[in-house]
């Protein structure tokens, strides 16, 4: 010990410097010192919890948003990516392969029609074919149409089938059959069901637009001579514009010249008599209007002497049961038109058929059902549009010094020709 004291706090006896109480009044004279207890920081655990919580959600999320399907809804085309490809999907009611997302058709009431609803696949980068890659990933493809349900005449669509295409060897085409009764909008719709679960719709809108026809039949109008017929085409062409479609019905006559159509489309339709006499021009025929919704010439012979061209088509038209006989040249279509032959005679011309157009446009490619017959050249394509395969199914050829002249190697199917 020190020796040292200090008063006890409480009754003032001198205690020693070490003393922790005192004997004198018994009081406690070494205060502990209170210690604080930790606080509960109850929120913090809880915040970690929370922050622990939604990082789980988010990670939840992620991956479902990975693993989950996916659907795609588009109007005329998108790019789909699928195993680290970039493909491009497209629909169109044309020819060629340009996304259409609308299209509008002119419809007579008392006509029947059919149109294709395409769809094109491609790799982005180099618009190279991919359909038939493509297509081994799907699981289903399916088409169908909404529209109107008071419609008087629904659109009826066919199920999609692959097209003999050389541009696009896996081209599917919907086939949709209307009238001139059917209206719209319409909506086609693709649904492509994928085997990795997503769906991909693709749309396309149909508009129909009515127009008016009218019928020229020769108990009302002069047509029994080619100066009557002419001057009756010029009238028309002068007092109808487009786009009324004009139908012009002729008499069982064998015209002594040719007849010039240069301004407006006009369909023209032959007959027959009943000693079986039909409709026939002696003289050329030219058909280049200006004005060029599709047409058809359809039931005449074009009857020659050896020289000249017995039909030019210098605009969109159908050619149907039809005979060229007897020229240099029997039909032939040029400028920058298609048109195409289907159930026709072609017999003792230099040349029988000649496809020699610098367009583009192309329509239908099934030349179905002619006959060709002891002609010099029976079918000249020295150009035709696009490259689209002509297809000869049920065509017969006889007798030609030669068969198919094909000078630019134009696509062509002859597996259903008969040559004799």
């Amino acid at each position: 010990m020190d020796g040292k004291t200090r008063p006890c706090p409480s009754c003032g006896a001198p205690l020693p410097n070490t003393a922790s109480f005192c004997p004198h009044c018994a009081e406690n004279i070494r205060y502990r010192q209170a210690v604080k207890s930790p606080a509960h920081r109850w929120w913090r655990r809880w915040l970690i919890r929370g922050v622990l919580l939604t990082a789980l959600a988010l990670a939840a999320v992620m991956l479902y948003d990975y693993a989950a399907p996916d659907v795609y809804d588009a109007w005329g085309e998108l790019t789909y990516t699928l195993n680290g490809n970039d493909y491009r999907l497209f629909l169109t009611f044309r020819s060629d392969a340009t996304p259409e997302s609308e299209y509008t058709v002119q419809v007579e009431e008392d006509e029947s029609y059919d149109r294709a609803s395409k769809l094109f696949i491609t790799h982005v980068a180099s618009g190279v074919d991919a359909g038939r890659m493509f297509n081994q990933q799907t699981d289903s493809i399916q088409v169908r149409v909404l529209q109107p349900p008071d419609t008087p005449s629904p659109v009826i669509c066919h199920a999609p089938s692959y097209a003999a295409d050389p541009r696009s060897d896996g081209l599917l085409v919907a086939q949709l059959d209307f009238t001139g009764q059917s209206r719209g909008p319409v909506e086609v719709e693709w649904t492509i069901r994928m085997k990795n679960g997503d769906t991909i719709l693709l749309r396309q809108t149909i508009n129909f637009e009515p127009v008016d026809t009218i019928h020229y039949y020769p108990e009302d109008y002069d047509m029994d001579t080619i100066e009557d017929l002419q001057a009756l085409v010029d009238q028309i062409q002068d007092e109808v514009p487009p786009p009324t479609v004009v139908r012009l019905h002729l008499p069982p006559v064998h015209y002594a010249g040719g007849l010039t159509i240069d301004r407006r489309a006009i369909n023209l339709s032959g007959s027959v008599d009943e000693k079986n006499m039909r409709t026939a021009f002696l003289g050329p025929v030219v058909l280049s209007p200006e004005a060029e919704p599709l047409c058809v010439v359809e039931n005449i012979d074009f009857r020659g002497s050896g020289a000249g061209t017995g039909l030019t088509v210098a605009s969109q038209y159908r050619i149907q049961n039809c005979a060229f006989i007897g020229w240099d040249t029997g039909l032939l279509v040029g400028g920058d038109a298609w048109a195409d032959p289907a159930g026709c005679l072609f017999e003792d011309n230099e040349v029988g058929f000649r496809f020699n157009s610098a367009g583009n446009y192309v329509n239908y490619t099934n030349f179905h059902n002619n006959t060709f017959l002891r002609n010099g050249i029976a079918v000249d394509l020295v150009r035709v549009p696009g490259s689209k395969s002509i297809d000869f199914a049920g065509c017969r050829f006889s007798g030609n010094e030669t068969a198919i002249l094909n000078p630019t190697g134009h696509s062509i199917d002859n597996r259903h020709i008969t040559f004799e």
